[in-house]
């Protein structure tokens, strides 16, 4: 079976992802280029409407839970890895919206 391909639902909030790059470049570093720490997060937030990225990400989260894939993987964030690390992930950005 093959990976369950999210950039549909990511591209949604491109620009949200696209400040959060921060460490490293994508292509290099992956996801873990990106600042998904409460601090960076919160400070990125202010520029964008709030509400719509917490519905994203909750749509997103939905979305993997129905999927019947093992792994996720995204042009967005150049990561492929198992759907529940990829789940935590998003669900750990979603805590740090709703503080």
């Amino acid at each position: 079976m093959g990976n369950f391909e999210i950039d549909f639902l990511l591209e949604k909030n491109e620009e949200f992802w696209k400040d959060l790059e921060i460490h490293c470049l994508v292509e290099c570093c992956g996801i873990d280029a990106f600042a998904l720490d409460e601090e960076n997060i919160l400070k990125i937030i202010t520029n964008y409407n709030e509400l719509d990225i917490k519905n994203n990400l909750e749509e997103l989260v939905k979305e993997i839970n129905k999927s019947t894939h093992k792994n996720i993987s995204s042009g967005l964030f150049n990561q492929c890895e198992n759907k529940e690390v990829f789940k935590k992930r998003i669900e750990q950005v979603l805590e740090h919206l709703n503080y």
